[in-house]
């Protein structure tokens, strides 16, 4: 699923900067002892943002014997990985200087192994996108991964689960039951035979053949 990161960002009232090379800290302060959570937005990888959300305001792994006197809902794991997919303008050129390079491997007999990345080419990519406030910050990213309170997410709800996660963040009040039921929505609940209740939350109709399922459990015997 595509999303658009400068949206996402206004939307969740990220008010501090986030570019390449930053991890912030998104405070949402409870009233209650052990009700304090927070949501970290970690870019220290510029391919890569991960949303995460833990107990306390701190945004550090606290100890097991900490985390347990918090809610469920935050003992367990919830994060977002997103990929960031457009390219920046520069890419054109690597690719003509990737092409000298490979025509000088095939005359020389091999060719060079590419260079990792330093940590001076992440600067640059972080300065290049230093001013969120205007804007400056790659615009499209893809969902590649969803948990919510340790359930991986289907593809197919990352949407209404991603726009609840957002619309909570921006209030900096959590409640992932509320996102994991938003992502529970999407599946599809058949209504039961006459003969069972329904709950009221079907989704599709349950179409029952008696003359194809009478025969069900019976074979025929010829001794």
């Amino acid at each position: 699923m595509q999303i658009n990161v400068k949206q996402f960002l206004v939307d969740a009232d990220i008010k501090e900067a986030v570019y390449p090379g930053k991890r912030i800290v998104k405070k949402c302060k409870q009233v209650g002892e052990y009700k304090n959570h927070c949501v970290i937005v970690d870019w220290r990888d510029p391919a890569t943002i991960t949303i995460d959300i833990k107990p306390g305001l701190s945004g550090k792994h606290l100890a097991p014997e900490i985390v347990k006197k918090y809610p469920v809902c935050f003992q367990m794991p919830t994060h977002v990985v997103i990929d960031i997919t457009n390219d920046n303008d520069s890419d054109s050129d690597d690719d003509e200087e990737g092409d000298g390079e490979k025509s000088k491997g095939k005359s020389g007999g091999g060719g060079k192994k590419p260079a990792k990345k330093k940590l001076e080419d992440i600067e640059i990519i972080a300065a290049r996108f230093g001013d969120s406030a205007e804007g400056d910050i790659p615009a499209s990213g893809t969902i590649k991964e969803m948990v919510v309170m340790g359930v991986e997410i289907a593809k197919n709800a990352f949407g209404a689960a991603f726009t609840e996660l957002t619309e909570q963040i921006h209030h900096a009040h959590l409640v992932m039951t509320e996102v994991l039921a938003k992502a529970a929505d999407m599946v599809t609940r058949v209504q039961p035979p006459e003969f069972m209740e329904p709950k009221g939350n079907e989704t599709a109709q349950y179409n029952y053949d008696r003359d194809k399922n009478a025969d069900i459990g019976f074979k025929m015997s010829l001794g």
